[in-house]
């Protein structure tokens, strides 16, 4: 891991446990890049690159682990953080039903029982089955 990689990692996990703590840094920072300071684009830049690398992980890992469809990833990813089944069906313009389906999918490769379980899915050596 590159010195850049391990700042991005650093600056991520603080990112995320920041958000957590204050919700409203989100539109604060959009609020700093617009303004068009450098430095304040950089480091947007910088988390961008750390979220999309998280991103890409996680999608990577519920593939490999789990025989996930990249459809069920997608799923999995909208309710682990924080989305709800309605929310997911608009996002990927798909039914309520279709997403429901996915789950049931998702239920049987994994063995998860129940939707609020589905973060487990994302923890390295926990087992899944409930």
């Amino acid at each position: 891991m590159s010195d850049e990689d391990a700042f991005d990692q650093r600056l991520l996990k603080r990112a995320e446990t920041y958000a957590r703590l204050y919700p409203s840094i989100v539109p604060r920072l959009k609020g700093a890049y617009d303004s068009g300071n450098p430095l304040v684009r950089q480091v947007a830049r910088a988390l961008g690159v750390a979220l999309d690398r998280q991103i890409g992980a996680r999608e990577v890992y519920l593939r490999d682990k789990h025989s996930l469809s990249p459809q069920e990833t997608r799923v999995v990813l909208h309710l682990v953080d924080g989305g709800t089944v309605q929310t997911c069906a608009g996002v990927m313009e798909i039914a309520e039903s279709t997403v429901r389906s996915h789950l049931k999918s998702i239920f049987g490769k994994t063995g998860v029982r129940r939707q609020a379980h589905l973060p487990r899915l994302l923890q390295p050596g926990a087992a899944a089955r409930d």
